[in-house]
């Protein structure tokens, strides 16, 4: 079965591909005409490697006529039940803007997945984008449940969309909660979330906030001026 949240689901079947039966130079110029900086090279269907335009250019100079006649260096792949995010813990091993997609069992080459859509599909899981509120609260490293945070959280009319955590020291004396949340009143949460006891590293946006501090530090001083 295939998920919804595996590299099948963004799969490019159709990025352009070439057999090493083919010349360099057929290669090259369907390069320069399609403006491509690399593209994948397969030996009877199964995986060879990926080729650039500038090892293209250099062995168009030489004796080599087909791409069969190059030596590609080995070049990591993924498979199409592989999970977006896992390949992510590999993502430095992938140079190129591509990442070529093979079958499990046979090794043949079924397409690529674009870098540029794994990061999309990274920025729609954890709700990177839109007019969530980014919430950074620092907390002891061990001693504490990230579901009591998520319960006090939720408690003020938060809802938590994402969340992850980093030491910011390498001591790991305390650890970092990165949030993203839906809130009502993020100038209000931020302000529980201080009589609480949390150490606020970063919370924004928090629209509004500033107008409603001075209208409590007005209404303070109306107040003041009764008495």
């Amino acid at each position: 079965m295939v998920l919804n949240g595996s590299i099948q689901s963004c799969l490019d079947e159709g990025y352009p591909v070439f057999e090493d039966s083919r010349t360099i130079k057929e290669l090259l110029a369907f390069m320069h005409a399609e403006e491509l900086s690399c593209v994948p090279v397969c030996h009877k269907g199964r995986f060879s490697g990926i080729v650039h335009m500038a090892e293209l250019e250099k062995a168009a100079e030489g004796s080599a006529k087909k791409l069969s006649e190059l030596s590609f260096p080995v070049t990591p792949s993924t498979t199409a039940d592989e999970h977006e995010l896992v390949l992510f813990s590999r993502m430095a091993l992938f140079p190129e803007i591509i990442i070529p997609v093979i079958e499990r069992e046979s090794g043949d080459y079924i397409g690529v997945v674009h870098k540029e859509r794994l990061f999309m599909r990274a920025v729609e899981v954890f709700h990177l984008s839109g007019d969530a509120m980014t919430l950074e609260l620092e907390v002891p490293a061990f001693g504490l449940n990230v579901s009591e945070v998520i319960a006090v959280l939720e408690k003020n009319d938060a809802t938590v969309l994402s969340f992850g955590s980093y030491h910011p020291s390498p001591e790991g004396e305390s650890r970092v909660l990165s949030m993203r949340l839906q809130v009502h009143d993020a100038y209000h949460l931020v302000k529980t979330l201080e009589q609480y006891g949390y150490m606020i590293r970063y919370a924004a946006p928090l629209s509004g906030g500033d107008d409603e501090d001075l209208r409590q530090k007005a209404l303070e001083f109306i107040r003041v001026m009764d008495l």
